[in-house]
Order: structure tokens, then C-alpha cells, then sequence
């Protein structure tokens, strides 16, 4: 077989939404975009068989899916040819044999899908006669990066909503990525591809945005699928059917979480954290920690790290990836993309600095000090830490910790700093640092100001600048964060724009939060 091209979403496709105006819950005007959906009657050779509700993309691929997956035609071979009529919203499939289902269309079984999915009575009948193959493979390490690889995929979805997804996969890599108005139309667009691109299903791995229905499981095992993958929940007899097939069934796939209630033997869990006992580096005097001790008010009261954490804005990198623009300028949602940050951060803790090199005047409309790297040379993240604590011990009186974020990340959570706090507790040797998914965000933190010295003493040496090389002299406490849920997907938290493509996404997941 040759190299087959992967196919994603196409959310600049006017075609498949159109604009309409509305009034919001203020009676504010809105104008914004809608999925369209439009009726495709589909007839194999003189049989007309079924209209489809759907958003119009890939016809062909929807056609053939449908009939593969109804157990009408067997092999995409055996098609002679495929004529599809925009104006009329037909699709005439025809075969080499004549064929005739007048019979088979009469039983028929109304499935829970989107837009009034059927799945005929003989599907079920062969349905049992299928084997998946046992040799299977699925690892968790797949699974995170797969799941992490398709919330920021472009699509329509992120842009207008309203919309299902069905991808196919290959170990860590997504293949064909569809999208309709049902799912179980998305399902049929990605057996259609495989059928006429000569796919082999076999080592395969299945993700739908859409609950695990019995439909979904009986799609999936009828193009010999073995591994199907969700961000939703299941139903008692999705699950039984895939019990019953071998089929491997995992749900509420979100981060590194997962549920799996069939075909448990194929998975690998080669990816799952395991505890290791943390590097201590004692510097800060008794007295000091003697200081704070027993007083828990004052590190679970969100209020008093206004004034008392200083938390600085990181804007100090060099943009490569977006072509030396500087990012944290970049307009996002009509103010710049450091603006997020900064908005975020003010509320929790305090007073605020940018660290950024350069001409510092570009972001007098912030209003914040600004602080050029007191290590010279582009010395990456750590440089901006060392700005910061320098800057805190000149600045603010009783100060013990920072905390620091990028400029271009978005989505801060708005408990970030009493969770980092929190996690610090008493220890002026723990650096605590944010994490989602299976990532640690290195800038993402609390530092104590007390290693300032020994940072700096770090940074002396031209080849120290990975940040987490240097947090393994301290202790060191992972912040497990969760993100918003737009519908059923998570956005990362700590989403950060390093190219063009993401700051597409997080136009749209921006523009999806606001609506």
C-alpha cells in the first residue's frame, strides 16, 4: 500500500457554516457563525436508500462508509462508479453487480445518534460473526498523546461548535480526522476513507468525540477496528456489545485519565507515574521556617497573597516559532495575549512585573514595571526566575516566594497560586510547579526567594539552563491541574501559543469561552 496523506478539518471552509445574527443574554447584538447541515440522498445503483442530514464535506468518503458499515457493499473494488450531483444533493454509488435491499431496508433499528442514526437488522446478525485482532496493542503513552494530539487539532468544532468528530489512528499519530453534524456520519466518512484508500484496520485505534453507544461499538467492530476511544461516557449496552466482540473500550479519556470496560488485555500501561523521593537541599535558616509555622490561615487565604507573592509575567523569549513577532503582543480577543496572563494573575496574588528584554516601552499600556534579564545573553526561562526574585528582594519587604507564568499562555486557572502556595506549605527549599496532563510547565510556579543566590551562582555556568536540571537540587511538588470543559473537551490550562496554528486555537477556544 502507498504512503497515504492524513486528512484533518477544514475550519476555513465557508461552505460548511454560515453567519446569523442574534441578540445575547444582555440583549447585546452577536454575530457569529453556525454549522450548516444539508440533506444528501444517497442511491446504490437504481435503490434509493437513505437522505443523510449532514454538513456536506466528502460526499463520496459518507456514501461509501454508510453502505460498508449496513453491510451493503463489501469492497470498495467492487464500486464502478461514484456520481455525485451538488445541485440536486444526490449521490448515485454503482456496483458491478446489481443489488437489491428492499427486503434488508425493511428492518430497521433506530440507534440513540445524532441526527437520527439507523443500523439495519443483518448488521447485528454479522456483527457476530466478526473477529478482532487479539494482538492488538494500545499504551497509555498512545492514548495521552493521541488525546492531547486531537483537542488541538483545528477543526470546526473549536471554531463554530455544535459538531461531532471521528479520527483514526495509528499507534501515537492521528490519520484521517472527520467531522459531521451525527457522529455516527463522521464514523462513516473515516470507513469510507479507509475502504477507498485500501486502509487496514487491524492495528488501529478508533477515537470519537461521541458517547460509547451501541452504535458506536457496532461501527467500530463492523470495519474491524479493534481499540475504540472516548472523551464521554458509555451505555449499558454499548459496553455489553463490545464485551461480547473483544472489542477494547475505553471511555472518559481526558489528560492522563481513563476508564476501560472491555478488551483490557490490550493495553499496555507503560506511561503511569511512579513515585520517586525528591532531592532535599536545606538553605533556609530555622528561624525563618519557625517563622510561618502553624500558621495555616495564611497560606489558604486566597486574599493575602495580593501584596505578599509578587507574580511575574515571563515575556522574555525569543518568538522563533512565530517568526521573531513578538507573541505576547499579539492581539487575542481584542487585547494582547500577555493581557490574559496579567488579568489572571492580578487577582491572585501580587504586586506585578513583566520580565522582558528589549525595549521595555512596548508595554506601557500595562501599566507594570518591567525588568530586562539580569543574566545577560538569552539565558532562557531560569534568567527571568533570577529577574524575579532579584526584583521581589528590592520591591516588597516580606516577601518569601514568587510565582511566575508565560505571556503566552491564555488560560490560567484561577487557582493557581493557592494551589501552588498551598503545595510550598512551609518549605522555603520546595519549588512547586504546575502540571496537566502527563506535563510539568516549568515556568509555570512558585519559587522560593531564598535560593536566589544559588540560581544565580546555577546560571553562572553557560551550560545550566534547563530549568527542571536545576529544580532537582530542591524539593520539588507537582500541582495536578484540571482545565475548563467546552462541551467535552478540556482545554490545557497552561495551553501556550508558540505557532501561528495555536494561536488559531486559542482564538477559537477564547471566542467559545466568551460565548
Amino acid at each position: 500500500m502507498s504512503k497515504i496523506k492524513t486528512i484533518f478539518p477544514d475550519p476555513e471552509n465557508q461552505a460548511l457554516s454560515a453567519p446569523v445574527n442574534g441578540v445575547d443574554h444582555t440583549g447585546a447584538a452577536v454575530n457569529m457563525r453556525v454549522v450548516t447541515e444539508k440533506p444528501l440522498t444517497l442511491f446504490l445503483n437504481s435503490q434509493e436508500i437513505v437522505t443523510i442530514m449532514t454538513i456536506g464535506d466528502y460526499p463520496e468518503y459518507l456514501a461509501v462508509g454508510y453502505l460498508i458499515n449496513q453491510n451493503m457493499l463489501q469492497d470498495a473494488l467492487d464500486i464502478t462508479s461514484i456520481d455525485y450531483d451538488d445541485d440536486l444533493d444526490v449521490i448515485v454509488i454503482r456496483t458491478k453487480i446489481e443489488t437489491n435491499f428492499e427486503e434488508k431496508m425493511k428492518k430497521k433499528v433506530r440507534t440513540s445518534g445524532c441526527a437520527q442514526g439507523t443500523v439495519f437488522g443483518d448488521v447485528i446478525d454479522a456483527f457476530d460473526d466478526i473477529k478482532l485482532n487479539t494482538n492488538a496493542t494500545l499504551l497509555t503513552s498512545w492514548l495521552y498523546t493521541l488525546t492531547k494530539k486531537i483537542n488541538t487539532i483545528p477543526s470546526l468544532y473549536l471554531g463554530v461548535g455544535a459538531i461531532h468528530g471521528s479520527v483514526l489512528c495509528s499507534k501515537d499519530e492521528p490519520l484521517a480526522y472527520f467531522e459531521d453534524v451525527g457522529r455516527h456520519n463522521a464514523v462513516d466518512k473515516v470507513a469510507g476513507w479507509m475502504a477507498m484508500n485500501d486502509i487496514s484496520a487491524d492495528d488501529k485505534i478508533f477515537y470519537t468525540t461521541g458517547r460509547l453507544t451501541s452504535e458506536m461499538v457496532i461501527k467500530t467492530v463492523m470495519m474491524g477496528i479493534p481499540i475504540l476511544i472516548s472523551r464521554s461516557g458509555f451505555t449499558a449496552w454499548g459496553v455489553e456489545l463490545a464485551q461480547k466482540s473483544g472489542l477494547t473500550l475505553i471511555g472518559r479519556a481526558r489528560g492522563k485519565r481513563f476508564v476501560a470496560l472491555s478488551g483490557i488485555d490490550r493495553i499496555t500501561f507503560d506511561a503511569n507515574e511512579k513515585p520517586v523521593e525528591p532531592k532535599k537541599k536545606p538553605t533556609a535558616p530555622k528561624a525563618a521556617i519557625a517563622e510561618l509555622e502553624g500558621n495555616d490561615e495564611w497560606f489558604q487565604d486566597p486574599g493575602r497573597y495580593r501584596g505578599i507573592v509578587p507574580a511575574i509575567v515571563l515575556a522574555g523569549g525569543l518568538s522563533r516559532r512565530m517568526g521573531g513577532i513578538d507573541k505576547s503582543l499579539i492581539e487575542l480577543g481584542n487585547k494582547p495575549m500577555i493581557a490574559h496572563a496579567v488579568t489572571s494573575l492580578e487577582k491572585q496574588a501580587g504586586p506585578l512585573m513583566i520580565n522582558a528584554n528589549g525595549d521595555t516601552g512596548r508595554f506601557d499600556a500595562l501599566s507594570l514595571p518591567v525588568e530586562e534579564d539580569v543574566i545577560s545573553g538569552h539565558a532562557g526561562p531560569l534568567a527571568g526566575v533570577l529577574t524575579a526574585m532579584r526584583w521581589a528582594q528590592k520591591n516588597t519587604r516580606d516577601a518569601k516566594w514568587i510565582v511566575t507564568t508565560a505571556a503566552d499562555t491564555p488560560f490560567l486557572p484561577d487557582d493557581l497560586v493557592v494551589r501552588l502556595m498551598q503545595a510550598a506549605g512551609h518549605n522555603f527549599t520546595t519549588i512547586a510547579l504546575a502540571c496537566s496532563g502527563d506535563r510539568i510547565h516549568p515556568v509555570v510556579g512558585m519559587w522560593p526567594i531564598g535560593i536566589a543566590d544559588e540560581l544565580e551562582t546555577w546560571l553562572n555556568t553557560e551550560e545550566n539552563r534547563k530549568v527542571l536540571a536545576f529544580v532537582e537540587n530542591y524539593t520539588l511538588a507537582k500541582v495536578q491541574f484540571s482545565g475548563k470543559f467546552i462541551d467535552d473537551i478540556e482545554i490545557d490550562p497552561f495551553f501556550n501559543v508558540n505557532t501561528p496554528e495555536d494561536l488559531e486555537v486559542a482564538k477559537a477556544v477564547l471566542a467559545e469561552i466568551e460565548n
